[in-house]
């Protein structure tokens, strides 16, 4: 068989072996794999002539090893070792195979370590003075399903961190390692590991998701990229993107290792800040064989697109964007951030005794840079702050545990005291009454918006059973009341008790993570003892609401067309976990006025450019994007403007009215109010190319 023949053969069969994982296996490991289209432009980005020695840590089929190989010898680069590590054992077999067949014509030798990357065992087998290249697609797998695994990850890379680095490296990784939120999937310190892998002056080129800015608990990872490296590329794909199924964007991160002299200084302190080349590829820009292929067509697209990538001047090319992405920026949005973090704290308190820890500029680089070039020069720096500064919070709204048994829509009213409701169609259907203190209305899809704002309150219930005690609970809550000011609840009515009880025991999720219902993780946090000062609570009991549950505004947490914020009614209702949510801390807002305020042309475009685009054209706006938009200071005048422009008006003179207070407030000089309303247009131009850039392909 011909070598080509032969390569096409081995790239079929790691494929084909892929595409029969079962879907459980892939989602708990993270076994998405690469493919050689997406690994040639990685390889290509990051080798060079002294590339002598490669590794891939969660090495999965072999993908980015099998491209960076055909790099390297389309460059003419002769690698000595190709070394891999993968945990599942069939899947490290196949990667093993393959990689012997490609290294047989060359004099590289491949290694592939069966065994998890993060026990100190396994690095028993690779190089100690690490690699020139480390390349990489780290696992994405969420903490809640690490199945305590989150842990035994994080000591097993603390023990790797102390055995391979020593001095401020070690300091460095070693804080990051201990610091990294415990909420971080699996791609957070499987990418701490990567990079420690990778030996001073070697490069780190990594696959992740665009939410590594944009996600909180990945701030280390960008003070790594900052402290440790030189970002050089950072590539992006658009809609429709590369991973077809993947909820997120993908980007390609090329940085390479800063000496050990360099990392010793605390950013605080950094003087000098070069820029990273941040690209942006369309499917425009791709051909049957190459991603970038109809721009560079001699036969070696990847290899002639890094070169173009590197030069210092270089237009673009249809279906490719780019710009400079200024690291100096990055470390104030990071440190502004990120300032109150263990981590952060520790890795730059020395610097923060001789420096500001947040540099006065750090509120400019708070713009999402989407937005930055046009912004007037008449912005006033020292008017910005976040969202979260001002006192108004964001938050997520109610999670149950299990809308099933917790959601119940009406059917009609029985009396004064009841309402006729019907349960779940997994809870049977059922249809039973049910005293009508029990039951809060809440908002629960955005199905439900049309309707709201016609002034009609959706049938979705809440069963808020805290005042109602089954039968058999009964005692213990008698027990538990040893003061006179212990109001005893309610016994339950008997229809609703035995719905309760048969409700606790069905069980509900697929045949290996069945659970009835009371005892499902998100639902037995409901439980907690009866202490001195409080009654007993039982699963049918949902904690007490927070201000955030019976927010004055929300916006829905993925959007499919512009972002537009809802306000609650009065009095407020429950608003479900599918919207993020806005309550001021003081009284001073209105629900009207703080959605007037949230409405402005500013705050719209703020949260376009700043949440994260979906797979499927849509938005994703969290609370972490939302608690640190950055918004002007507001004199309590314009504040009051604001809640009566909120009561009075919902056209566009009320929009008008609105962005003139709000972007007046933004900037210096007294503008006029033609300057603002050019502002404003600005504003929305660039929110409608945003949203129609994520939603391009879409359908």
């Amino acid at each position: 068989m011909k070598g080509t023949e032969a390569l096409s053969a081995i790239r079929d069969e790691a494929r084909a072996y892929e595409l029969a994982l079962p879907h459980s296996q892939r989602k708990e490991l993270g076994q998405f794999f690469t493919g050689m289209q997406l690994g040639r432009l990685l390889a290509h980005l990051a080798l060079e002539e002294k590339t002598k020695c490669i590794l891939d840590p969660m090495a999965g089929n072999g993908d980015l090893l099998d491209a960076a190989s055909e790099a390297a010898t389309e460059n003419g680069i002769a690698l000595q070792y190709i070394d891999a590590i993968e945990i599942d054992e069939a899947t490290a077999a196949i990667c093993e195979n393959r990689l012997e067949k490609i290294c047989c014509l060359s004099v590289a030798t491949p290694r592939v370590l069966s065994g998890d990357a993060f026990n100190l065992v396994t690095h028993k087998g690779i190089l100690e003075s690490g690699y020139d290249l480390v390349i990489t697609n780290p696992p994405y797998v969420r903490y809640q399903a690490l199945n305590g695994r989150g842990k035994q990850v994080r000591s097993g890379l603390v023990n790797i961190v102390e055995q391979r680095l020593s001095d401020s490296a070690k300091e460095i990784w070693k804080a990051l390692a201990l610091g990294y939120s415990g909420l971080a999937d699996l791609s957070i310190p499987s990418w701490l590991l990567s990079a420690l892998m990778v030996k001073p002056g070697g490069c780190l080129a990594v696959v992740v998701p665009a939410t590594w800015r944009s996600r909180g608990y990945a701030d280390a990872i960008r003070y790594l990229l900052l402290r440790c490296f030189q970002l050089e590329f950072i590539i992006e794909d658009t809609q429709p993107g590369w991973f077809s199924d993947a909820l997120v964007r993908t980007h390609l991160i090329v940085a390479r290792r800063l000496p050990e002299d360099h990392i010793t200084e605390p950013m605080s302190v950094r003087k000098e800040w070069p820029t990273a080349l941040w690209v942006q590829v369309s499917p425009e820009a791709s051909s049957p064989e190459s991603l970038v292929g109809k721009n560079f067509s001699s036969g070696q697209a990847e290899s002639d697109f890094a070169a173009w990538c590197r030069k210092i001047e270089r237009p673009n090319l249809p279906g490719i964007n780019v710009r400079k992405f200024s690291l100096e920026n990055e470390w104030h949005e990071l440190n502004a951030r990120a300032s109150t973090s263990s981590w952060m704290n520790k890795l730059e308190r020395a610097a923060s005794k001789q420096t500001k820890l947040i540099p006065s500029n750090s509120a400019a680089a708070l713009v999402p840079e989407a937005l930055r070039d046009i912004i007037p020069t008449t912005l006033n720096v020292s008017s910005l702050c976040t969202l979260d500064a001002t006192g108004i919070r964001a938050g997520q709204g109610l999670r149950t545990g299990c809308n099933r048994f917790f959601y119940v829509r009406i059917i009609q009213q029985i009396d004064e005291e009841r309402m006729s409701v019907v349960t779940d169609p997994a809870l049977g259907n059922r249809t039973l009454p049910v005293p009508a203190t029990a039951l809060k209305p809440v908002l629960h899809r955005q199905a439900d918006l049309e309707a709201w704002r016609n002034g009609l309150l959706p049938n979705t219930r809440v069963l808020d059973l805290h005042l109602l005690l089954l039968p058999e609970d009964v005692e213990e809550a008698r027990i538990a009341a040893k003061h006179d000011w212990m109001e005893l609840p309610e016994v339950m009515p008997e229809e609703l008790a035995e719905h309760v009880r048969k409700a606790g025991e069905i069980t509900l999720g697929n045949a290996e993570n069945a659970l009835p219902i009371s005892a499902m993780s998100a639902v037995k946090t409901n439980v907690r003892p009866a202490r001195a000062d409080r009654m007993p609570r039982f699963w049918y009991m949902l904690p007490e609401f927070k201000p955030r549950h019976f927010a004055q505004a929300f916006v829905p947490r993925i959007i499919h067309g512009a972002p537009q914020v809802f306000a609650n009614t009065v009095p407020a209702v429950l608003i479900d976990a599918n919207f993020s949510t806005f309550w001021a801390e003081r009284e001073t807002w209105s629900a009207a006025g703080l959605t007037a305020f949230l409405n402005s042309s500013w705050c719209r475009a703020v949260m376009e450019a700043a949440g994260t685009p979906l797979g499927g054209g849509a938005l994703k706006l969290e609370a972490v994007h939302l608690r640190k938009m950055p918004v002007p200071h507001l004199t309590s005048e314009a504040l009051k403007s604001l809640n009566n422009i909120g009561e009075r008006l919902h056209d566009r003179k009320g929009q008008r009215q609105i962005d003139q207070i709000v972007l007046r407030a933004l900037l210096d000089s007294n503008p006029s109010e033609t300057e603002i309303d050019v502002f404003a247009e600005r504003l929305n131009e660039r929110r409608a190319a945003l949203g129609a850039a994520r939603q391009r392909g879409a359908a």
